[in-house]
């Protein structure tokens, strides 16, 4: 993200999320194959069900990603492409934040796809990774103290400009603003944010707990007995509202606060 006051501004891609009526049909956007090809490179089916060549396996767009995801995460044998997975994960090894389909509202995305500025009312995004087993941590750094919400979400949520992340059953957040954390409904946590502040997001999905830090502070555990189990797995999310800006760091470039026994998203 660029600072303020000074200095070149990074160009930025404008996004916003169609409705339902005015949504462009995938085959308006890119190849329908060469689509379909990348979907089962990033989500391979499992070695079960026979061959993972082009010539068998079903036509997959967007439309029909959660299903796929779905019937991934219900499987009991790893995917048979393993240079792009570990155990617990799913999606590509360099994370980033989906631009393509995981967002909604206006919202200014840096090139590198790390950094979000909120352009309407209450924007939501989500990374293009998901975990469903063991401990992980991504770092947000906060650019801007207004209104956001930070946190974990599942790709059953369904975000508008009035409800985000943690406004959800299936979403939680922390929101050092109103000094919150919110599940649909909301109670007091934490600290206040101010910008440059980094926030740590761990999720635990063996004890099925989710917890936040305040630049290497631990806030303690905001939410206990977090929906698990086949077909359930979360991505990290963000809500924000206008001109409110962060960073994110899924472990491409080291966490500024490491923590030994919780894995980054990206891995090498």
């Amino acid at each position: 993200m660029s600072s303020k006051g000074g200095g070149t501004a990074l160009s930025r891609r404008n996004y916003r999320l169609a409705s339902d009526t005015d949504k462009p049909k995938v085959t308006g956007i890119v190849n329908e194959k060469l689509l379909s090809d990348y979907l089962h490179h990033v989500f391979p089916a499992s070695s079960k069900h026979g061959p993972a060549s082009a010539t068998y396996r079903k036509a997959l767009n967007f439309q029909d990603l959660g299903a796929h995801l779905e019937r991934l995460l219900s499987e009991d044998e790893p995917a048979e492409d393993s240079s792009d997975q570990v155990e617990g994960r799913l999606g590509p090894s360099t994370v980033v934040l989906d631009h393509t389909s995981g967002f909604e509202g206006l919202l200014f995305v840096d090139d590198d796809l790390l950094g979000v500025i909120g352009h309407s009312n209450f924007s939501s995004i989500r990374a293009t990774t998901c975990v469903y087993k063991g401990k992980w941590v991504y770092e947000v750094l906060i650019s801007s103290q207004g209104l956001m919400q930070i946190g974990w979400c599942t790709l059953n949520c369904r975000f508008n400009q009035e409800e985000g992340v943690g406004d959800t059953p299936d979403s939680y957040a922390y929101d050092g603003n109103r000094v919150r954390k919110w599940n649909v409904t909301t109670t007091n946590y934490g600290k206040s944010w101010a910008a440059g502040d980094i926030v740590s997001c761990m999720i635990d999905l063996d004890e099925g707990t989710i917890t936040f830090c305040l630049n290497g502070q631990s806030l303690g555990t905001a939410f206990s007995n977090i929906k698990m189990g086949p077909g359930v797995a979360y991505f990290p999310a963000i809500s924000l509202s206008f001109k409110e800006s962060v960073a994110f760091n899924f472990g491409s470039r080291p966490l500024r606060y490491p923590f030994i026994s919780l894995h980054c998203l990206f891995f090498l």
